[in-house]
């Protein structure tokens, strides 16, 4: 028998199973959203060549199990012809994940979506890296696609803009700020502490007159997140960017860390390794 590269197979989405000679074929579903011209391909497929079932994955993607090595041809093709390709496993950036964002979600604060997909076509797809890279994008503080615990999570922010006229000293905004990050001054006004805000614009939820209103939406960006034996929540690597600066940042942290990392080492092990600091400084300044 041929001797069969697994690493090659993950990385054209086709995973070994249990049974001997069975895989599963992951197919990318960005941003969780499938057609129903797409889901339909994707049921074709798995009575065709699999066992007429589907697993849909933590990660927003849809596996295909108990295919054979010889279909991978005419299954990839079909899945072609909807616009649909292979998700990739092992050591390489793999599919982000998102929330509805702004777009869907009452509490979302940023386009998730648009971020999401940016992400994907600047990242994935370029070849093996140390270790897997996982990208998670949440529209707002409840972290619904848990930014914190991937290698690079964003969390839709906004930094509140004051309109002193409108304001009506009610303290709301300070009542509510979970961090307390708003304290008020002599005329009940609030003065906001900008190291402690979380930008999750709560304060700007509760106000009544519109005092406090959405000024510029971004980012708060997290690094270093991770599961598995050792799991450990990720930092924060910058409180808050505007959105056009959110791509940059991305090609420079995984530059970063393609740089740095040891073999099969993640992101999270490595910034304990050489350091938050030392991280931060190679990220944001070094040109």
């Amino acid at each position: 028998m041929p001797t069969i590269d697994e690493s090659a197979l993950k990385g054209g989405g086709f995973i070994k199973l249990r049974p001997a000679g069975e895989y599963a074929v992951r197919v990318k579903i960005l941003v969780g959203d499938a057609t129903a011209e797409q889901l339909r391909a994707v049921t074709e497929v798995a009575e065709r060549y699999g066992d007429g079932t589907v697993h849909l994955t933590v990660r927003q993607c849809i596996e295909v199990p108990y295919v054979h090595l010889e279909d991978f041809g005419p299954i990839t093709a079909r899945l072609a012809e909807v616009g649909l390709g292979p998700g990739a496993c092992g050591p390489r950036v793999r599919v982000p994940v998102c929330c509805p964002g702004s777009t869907l979600c009452p509490r979302g604060l940023n386009d998730t979506k648009t971020l999401a997909k940016a992400l994907d076509a600047e990242l994935y797809g370029g070849g093996e890296i140390p270790h897997k890279f996982k990208v998670g994008v949440t529209g707002c503080s409840s972290s619904c696609a848990k930014p914190q615990e991937n290698d690079l999570g964003y969390m839709g922010a906004v930094e509140p803009a004051f309109e002193p006229d409108a304001c009506i000293a009610c303290g709301l905004c300070a009542e509510t700020c979970p961090v307390g990050a708003i304290s008020l001054d002599a005329d009940g006004h609030p003065v906001i502490d900008t190291v402690l805000c979380r930008h999750d614009g709560k304060c700007i939820g509760v106000c009544p007159s519109g005092a406090l209103r959405a000024g510029r939406t971004g980012w708060r960006v997290f690094v270093g997140g991770r599961f598995g034996a050792e799991p450990k929540l990720g930092v924060e690597l910058v409180p808050f960017i505007g959105g056009d600066e959110a791509l940059p940042l991305a090609r420079r942290v995984l530059g970063a860390y393609v740089a740095l990392a040891d073999k099969r080492e993640r992101l999270g092990v490595m910034i304990d390794r050489i350091g938050l600091d030392a991280f931060k400084e190679r990220v944001l300044t070094d040109e």
